[in-house]
């Protein structure tokens, strides 16, 4: 029997200090090499659209999974009304190669991606920082907030993005995750002003050119930019990563997709791959990374299918325990 979990059953097992444990298992486990995540798939779909297809394997001391995700993006969507991207995850036990679960991909993706960030910042910012500028109102947004709020209670949420009514919308789903724990969010549209006095800064969009200059990053700051996953996408400025610490997800996949990275390679500003450090070698040692309060520290994430298959295990097993789901023939 496999489970299928919708949306609404993913939001009621599953919280994002859950979350970023199971991301400190996933990245640890690619780390030692008990994970196995090729290079995700694309094959191009009418209409200008893409299907990306994300197989991984974790292995732990109880249990060994695979998964598979897949994510379509159909621009022309829009204009029927529908969503820009479905996603769904494929659970399987890897012993019997039975299909555990069928997820619901989009809340799963948006919890998996915001607690990566999570554990890099709980390991890589200043203990003190509470100062949050998130670039970006989109599906991606209000989970990097919901993490950072986790691992630093914040003090302010400062937005910058171009449309009134996303950051409206923003704001509201903020209040609806954080609760009574939601600090002060306010609208900024200068990244100079959002970026002063900043300690921790999320960046979530689909810009080509960097959102900010270096001038405008204060001693001390941890960014996460998970937005420009490939090549010609950049969001960080590069001579920021010039005065930065690089940390990825994986290196292979940082290699081949993330453009800033990529971009500030071309121009000789930045060492190669064997000068950035992977999240899991940090999440192993299990203490704060950081070498000095002033260091800037920057995880560049494009994300990895073991992320998927780590967080769709933490919602089945919960599914199970309380009885939420419905159980199908497969």
């Amino acid at each position: 029997m496999a489970l299928i979990l919708t949306r609404d059953d993913i939001q009621r097992c599953l919280t994002m200090a859950e979350t970023i444990e199971a991301m400190r298992t996933a990245f640890t486990a690619l780390y030692h090499n008990t994970a196995h995540v090729p290079q995700r798939l694309a094959v191009t779909l009418p209409e200008q659209g893409v299907a990306l297809y994300m197989p991984s394997l974790l292995e732990t001391p109880e249990q060994s999974f695979s998964g598979l995700k897949v994510v379509t993006v159909v621009p022309a969507n829009r204009a029927r009304n529908l969503p820009l991207i479905h996603s769904s995850v494929l659970l399987i036990d890897a012993m019997t190669g039975q299909t555990l679960a069928i997820l619901e991909g989009s809340w799963l993706t948006a919890m998996r991606t915001g607690a990566a960030c999570g554990l890099a910042t709980d390991l890589l910012a200043r203990r003190d920082a509470d100062i949050l500028t998130l670039f970006g109102a989109g599906g991606q947004a209000p989970t990097q907030a919901l993490a950072m709020q986790t691992v630093r209670p914040l003090r302010e949420i400062r937005v910058v993005n171009r449309d009134p009514a996303h950051y409206q919308h923003l704001v509201t789903t903020l209040r609806q995750l954080l609760g009574d724990q939601c600090p002060p969010i306010r609208h900024i549209t200068s990244a100079h002003e959002a970026l002063d006095g900043a300690s921790i800064v999320c960046c979530t969009t689909t810009s080509t050119s960097p959102l900010w200059t270096w001038p405008d990053i204060a001693p001390g700051t941890h960014i996460n930019a998970i937005g420009a996953f490939t090549p010609h996408m950049c969001e960080i400025d590069p001579e920021t990563l010039a005065h930065a610490r690089i940390v990825v997800d994986q290196k292979e996949a940082a290699f081949t997709e993330a453009g800033d990275l990529l971009q500030a390679l071309e121009k000789g500003l930045i060492p190669g791959p064997a000068a950035w450090t992977e999240l899991g070698e940090l999440a192993t040692r299990n203490q704060s990374a950081r070498q000095h309060d002033d260091e800037i520290t920057i995880f560049k994430s494009v994300g990895i299918g073991i992320q998927d298959v780590a967080a769709a295990w933490t919602v089945y097993r919960k599914a199970r325990e309380q009885g939420i789901g419905i159980n199908i023939e497969v």
